[in-house]
């Protein structure tokens, strides 16, 4: 699931764009869904903690990769895209 965050990441998402946290979530799911499925991730209106914590830890990898930087207060859950 990590992965997937960096590729949407690449792929998706412009340089200068604003991602905030709770969206970022169902955008993975639209976009890998076949991906998700095989991981066991539903895309359910409820998401298990698990989940979540793959989201954010591929967000760590994109920031060790200088895709994106936090801004916003720290539990804000808002990123940019560098």
């Amino acid at each position: 699931m990590r992965h997937l965050v960096v590729v949407y990441i690449l792929g998706s998402i412009p340089k200068g764009q604003v991602i905030q946290l709770p969206k970022l979530y169902s955008h993975i799911y639209s976009r890998f869904p076949k991906e998700c499925h095989q991981l066991g991730f539903m895309g359910k209106q409820r998401i298990e903690a698990k989940w979540k914590n793959e989201i954010r830890q591929g967000l760590h990898l994109a920031v060790g990769q200088r895709l994106i930087k936090h801004v916003g207060t720290p539990k804000s859950g808002e990123w940019k895209r560098i």
